[in-house]
């Protein structure tokens, strides 16, 4: 068991405790302010982990979006030079044809 483990054990119990006093409307102690503080500092510290892992995520998906359209728009470049090169072949006859034409 690590001292991370041992530490929210044993700020686990004494939440647990705390919440009793306050379900029996009894006085807190500073020491149990100081407790309840800490609880909310783990929930928290859970929530921001769980929120990071999420943009995480959603970096991952924009990644991946973003080389996907990158891909596609070199395959779109590719057609475009096939069609250039296919243009400039087609002009290319056209003018032989007109001079062979003209002789």
């Amino acid at each position: 068991m690590s001292s991370t483990d041992v530490f929210a054990s044993a700020i686990g119990g004494a939440l647990e405790a705390v919440l009793r006093k306050v379900g029996e409307g009894k006085k807190l102690t500073t020491e149990d302010l100081v407790v309840l503080m800490l609880g909310l500092f783990r929930e928290l510290r859970g929530e921001v982990v769980d929120v990071r892992k999420e943009i995480a995520e959603v970096r991952n998906e924009i990644t991946n979006m973003a080389n996907n359209i990158d891909r596609r728009i070199d395959e779109t470049n590719k057609r475009i030079d096939a069609l250039y090169d296919l243009l400039e072949k087609i002009y290319e006859t056209l003018i032989k044809q007109t001079t062979t034409q003209r002789q």
